[in-house]
Formats: structure tokens, C-alpha cells, sequence
């Protein structure tokens, strides 16, 4: 896939030798402040990268020598982020292509948003660009992040997972709300663009890009309308067979499209016909930012599904139950099992066990130290009738049930014992081939601390407080699976 925009931009956007900030400041919490600490944290670990403040007021910022044009900066300038009135940007842009900046990210709102005079002043920027040869992001975005090279125009992410999921979102703060919600989840990302108004760059130009990018595997975007939606489909169809796309798309009532429209000036367009044309190209659309982290997490860490017969194992009938329910609401299946993988069960569970699917173990005392479970769970990923399992078993030498003030050695062992299960789990999911996931209930929450460590595994096992979400999970990678199968050659 031949890339529009050419490549010396993208390097200049995500890997910059050298940042100028114009408007940077020394008035913490202002966009000037934020930014201008973004771009020094960029250069911090490499003596060869240099950051620029530029304010004519003021002689430092931030302990950096502060510029009063970007044509006193000695030697090039790739990156340029704009931070001021978006009267003073058509002067600004002329300087940057005075300079020869190859990169250009405008923060300044005021544009096109704001309705006659903001479009008129908007165009005039996106003139002097054109004339220039200057590719920019934005105006009236919240900036963007790499979370590999650390290099970037916004301090709201930076806190965020390194990873390997790269977030476009026509909310900059929306956008950082779910790289949040993702750090919560164990979730990292390689990269974060605000898209703003999309008066240069479209949305589907960052797909594009990103289709090839080495640090991306999940391309995901919170959309509220698109400029190209053909480009968009055509795009999106190639990039599926190889990246999921997991997209929110919102503007889809009334008053939403409206909000859409004054927000970034985006064309919210018909809800059927984009939920037609995302089907048609395999892009997994959900609903909120935790069922998209929880998409991309089961995702990376879990085989997809090869169909929609899931098992459920519990202790305690109702849960099961409701967690049956849940799947087959979603579209999945509750399969019978093999008559041998019952037998197999029979020979290690107590007699009143439920004989079927969901698997109820019945007593969840007797399974401290036992190897029960990772028995029962081994039998029935052999089960040719399953095609994935979700357990609301807890592990099984860490569960809530203990009460008990742990000494700091035994807290040690319960949590090399808590990554063992989760090692286990994670091994046994791709010994088989098929998607395991946990289902949180009151009784198998890890006790306090239990947990800590996880951070350093280089996988995890999702892990769901919501019987609807993983349900529904499950079904949106059995439909990408399903797509993918479909189109493959």
C-alpha cells in the first residue's frame, strides 16, 4: 500500500529531531505549559534532539532559552506545535514554511468550529500549507503521543501503557479518557493522534500510515463522522485481513450529529450506512471505551474464537446461569459436551456436580492446593464441542474467601502463585487454540496485593466484572474471526 502522505512526514510527527513549541509558557496547567514540558521529556534522553520554546514576552521557559520567532531557531526544525490565537496562525504557518517544518501540529481552536469567520481564517491556514508543502494535524485537537519514541505534543497520555494499539479519536479528551481506561486494564498503545478538524490530515490518512506501522497490531479510533467514507471503506477492507480496526462511532441521534458538527465540524452522515459499510469491511464497532479496551485486550493476549460454542464453569448455579444467558442474548451458543469429557469430569468432582454446560463445580472450599480446576478447565478445552471457555472459578491458591492478615512472605508466595495460575491459563489457551477468559464474581477476587506483579507479565488473561461484557466480547471477535475466514484466500 502505497502511503499518500509521504513517509519524511510520519517521522517527523512521531520521531522529531527537534520540537519548537510556539506559545510555550511558564504558567503550569496552561496548553502552552503542558506542551512545551511534553516536548522537553521528548529530548530528555537523547542529547541529539533539541527542544524549542517559542514566546516573544518572555526570554526562558522552563529553564530553556525561549525564542521570539521560529526563524531565530539555528539549524532545522522538523515538528512545529501551535498553541496560540488562531488569528496569529496564518503568520505562524508562514513561518513554518519559511523554515522548512515538515511537521505541524495546531492545538489552536477557533476555526472552522466556530462557525463563518473560523472557517474563513481556517482556510487561509490550510492555503499558506498547501503553498508550502506543510502536512498538519489538526486545528483544535489536544495534540498526539508516541508511547515508543515518547516523542509528542500532549502530557494527558504520556502517563499511559507502551503497547501496541494505536488510538485516532476526534476527542482529545475523550481519547485520553480511554488510554486510561486501557492503563486500568493492562492495556498499552503504541500511538495517540487527536485528530481535531481534519482540515489537512483525514482519518484516513492515520489508518493508512498506521496500517504499516512495525508497533502497531490494533488500529482503534473513536469517530464522529468522516471526510472520505469511501476511501475509509476501501482502506479499511485490506488493513482487516491483517489489524483488526475497532472503532466507536457516536452522531448517531440527533441532537449527537449536532454536537458532532459544532465540536470538529465533522459530517456525522447516516448510522445505517456506516454500521452497513463496517460490517462490509470487517471493522469491529463497540459501543463505549471499555468494551473497546476490552476487545483489543482479549484480542492481544487470546486465540479468536473459531466459533460461538462457549463453556461456562462456575461454582454456584445462578452465576452460571446468568452467564449462559448472557452468551446466547449475544448470538453465542452453550454447546452439550462430549460424553467422554463428562466421564473425564465425573472421575474428580463431588456427585452433585451439574453434569453439563455450565460446568457448576459445586464446592469451592476444597480447592485451595488442588489441582482440580486447571483439571477440569485442561478436559474441557479438549472438548471438540467448545470452541472458547469463561471461567468464574477463582485461582486456586488465591481466592477471597481467605480472611486472614498475610504475613509479608506469605503475600510473596500467594502472588508468585496468583502469576502461576495466570501463566497456566494464558499456556493452556494457546496450547489449544481457544480463547479463555475470567469472569469476576464476589467469590473470586483476588485478595488485596494478590494482584500486584501482573504488570511485568508480558501477556494477560481478560478479566471481566460485567457478565454482559464479556459476552459480548466474545461475539465481536467470533464475527472478526468469522470475517477473516470468509475473506482469507
Amino acid at each position: 500500500m502505497e502511503l499518500k502522505i509521504e513517509s519524511n512526514f510520519w517521522s517527523s510527527l512521531f520521531n522529531a529531531k527537534s520540537i519548537a513549541v510556539v506559545g510555550a509558557n511558564n504558567t503550569p496547567g496552561t496548553w502552552g505549559h503542558k506542551t512545551m514540558l511534553t516536548a522537553l521529556n521528548a529530548v530528555k534522553k537523547d542529547s541529539s534532539k533539541h527542544a524549542y520554546a517559542i514566546n516573544a514576552k518572555t526570554p526562558e521557559v522552563q529553564g530553556t532559552k525561549a525564542y521570539t520567532s521560529l526563524l531565530e531557531i539555528p539549524g532545522p526544525v522538523d515538528l512545529v506545535v501551535v498553541v496560540v490565537r488562531a488569528e496569529v496562525v496564518p503568520g505562524i504557518m508562514r513561518q513554518c514554511v519559511q523554515k522548512g517544518v515538515k511537521a505541524v501540529v495546531l492545538i489552536s481552536a477557533g476555526f472552522a468550529e466556530m462557525g463563518a469567520e473560523g472557517a474563513k481564517l481556517q482556510n487561509e491556514v490550510v492555503e499558506i500549507a498547501r503553498e508550502g508543502g506543510i502536512h498538519f494535524v489538526g486545528p483544535n485537537c489536544a495534540g498526539h503521543f508516541d508511547l515508543h519514541t515518547r516523542m509528542g505534543s500532549t502530557a494527558d497520555v504520556a502517563d499511559g501503557l507502551t503497547g501496541s494499539v494505536a488510538l485516532l479519536s476526534q476527542s482529545g479528551t475523550f481519547g485520553g479518557a480511554i488510554i486510561q481506561v486501557g492503563k486500568g486494564k493492562g492495556l498499552g498503545f503504541s500511538k495517540f493522534v487527536s485528530t481535531g478538524n481534519e482540515t489537512n490530515l483525514h482519518f484516513e490518512d492515520y489508518m493508512e500510515y498506521l496500517a504499516q506501522d512495525p508497533d502497531t497490531r490494533i488500529i482503534a479510533g473513536y469517530v464522529e463522522g468522516l471526510r472520505e467514507g469511501r476511501r475509509f471503506y476501501e482502506l479499511a477492507r485490506n488493513i482487516t485481513l491483517k489489524k483488526p480496526i475497532i472503532v466507536i462511532k457516536t452522531g448517531t441521534t440527533e441532537s449527537s450529529s449536532k454536537a458532532a458538527k459544532s465540536h470538529t465540524g465533522a459530517l456525522a452522515g447516516g448510522d445505517a450506512a456506516y454500521s452497513a459499510a463496517f460490517k462490509q469491511a470487517g471493522v469491529i464497532r463497540v459501543e463505549d471505551d471499555e468494551e473497546l479496551c476490552d476487545v483489543a485486550l482479549t484480542y492481544l493476549n487470546m486465540p479468536l474464537p473459531k466459533g460461538r460454542k462457549v463453556c461456562v464453569v462456575t461454582v454456584g448455579g445462578g452465576f452460571g446461569v446468568m452467564a449462559a444467558e448472557a452468551c446466547e442474548k449475544a448470538g453465542l451458543q452453550i454447546p452439550t459436551l462430549e460424553t467422554k469429557t463428562i466421564e473425564k469430569i465425573n472421575a474428580i468432582l463431588p456427585p452433585q456436580w451439574s453434569h453439563g454446560n455450565p460446568v457448576d463445580i459445586v464446592n469451592l472450599l476444597s480447592m485451595d492446593n488442588d489441582p482440580i480446576i486447571p483439571s477440569c478447565l485442561r478436559y474441557i478445552m479438549e472438548d471438540k464441542n467448545v470452541d472458547a471457555i469463561v471461567s468464574l472459578l477463582p485461582p486456586v491458591t488465591a481466592n477471597a474467601l481467605t480472611t486472614v492478615s498475610l504475613s509479608p512472605d506469605q503475600l510473596v508466595k500467594m502472588q508468585t502463585k496468583y502469576r502461576e495460575y495466570m501463566l497456566f491459563l494464558h499456556n493452556l489457551a494457546k496450547e489449544y487454540d481457544k480463547p479463555l477468559i475470567l469472569q469476576q464474581c464476589y467469590f473470586n477476587i483476588p485478595a488485596p496485593g494478590i494482584t500486584d506483579g501482573l504488570a511485568s507479565l508480558d501477556f494477560r488473561v481478560p478479566e471481566f466484572n460485567d457478565i454482559r461484557r464479556f459476552a459480548r466480547t466474545l461475539k465481536l471477535l467470533v464475527d472478526y474471526q468469522e470475517y477473516l475466514a470468509a475473506h482469507k484466500k
